[in-house]
């Protein structure tokens, strides 16, 4: 069973190059240049290592973004900080 670490670049048949960014027990994570993420099965994927590099304009898409707040929370903390 093929194993990819975080951060390599990998291709897909349907999907094309991408980035993998979690690897799980059974499952591969791939931020994908152009479909976005998507969780493969690892032993039933066809995912192949490649050399390509990540696209410029894409450099640091793959980032996670801050959780946004509730208007709940955000009042109740306003609240309880007064």
């Amino acid at each position: 069973m093929k194993r990819f670490e975080v951060g390599a670049r990998v291709t897909e048949p349907t999907y094309g190059l991408g980035s993998v960014v979690a690897v799980e027990d059974a499952y591969t994570r791939v931020q994908f240049d152009e479909h976005g993420v998507k969780k493969f099965l690892t032993s039933m994927s066809k995912l192949e290592p490649s050399s390509e590099p990540v696209p410029a304009g894409l450099r640091g898409a793959g980032k996670t973004r801050k959780k946004r707040t509730t208007k709940k929370v955000a009042a109740a903390v306003s609240v309880v900080e007064e």
